[in-house]
């Protein structure tokens, strides 16, 4: 098994800025599958298609699940991922908060501490 880098993630769903390298990371894909995302990768793919490439939470709601549920990428923590795709998709916080959240339960921890609360993974920093 081979990991992906988060820039070749990105030239599978945003083909249209670099196609010689998209027709490039799609072969990889082809040839590799699945392939290794890395926590770390997921969660800058959503910070570069958000800051970079402008998309609405829809837009990196799709992406996501297509990388959660595709038989072509494993992730680590499929579970945890899964959960914090479904939260960020209805909540108003960042991907990364629901998913580091997530990864802390899955690791032992009651919640994780947040200055802003509104999920069940959070509690909320008392001043």
């Amino acid at each position: 098994m081979i990991g992906f880098d988060t820039n070749i993630l990105l030239r599978l769903f945003e083909t249209e800025e670099d196609p010689a390298q998209a027709t490039a990371a799609q072969r990889s894909l082809k040839e590799h599958a699945p392939v290794f995302i890395n926590p770390v990768v997921l969660v800058e793919f959503v910070w570069t298609l958000r800051r970079t490439f402008k998309l609405d939470r829809a837009g990196i709601h799709a992406r996501l699940a297509k990388v959660v549920n595709s038989t072509e990428f494993q992730v680590v923590f499929p579970q945890q991922t899964r959960n914090a795709l479904a939260s960020f998709s209805v909540g108003p916080a960042d991907f990364a908060d629901y998913f580091v959240a997530e990864l802390n339960l899955a690791l032992g921890c009651d919640a994780t501490l947040k200055a802003a609360a509104k999920n069940r993974a959070f509690r909320h920093l008392r001043v």
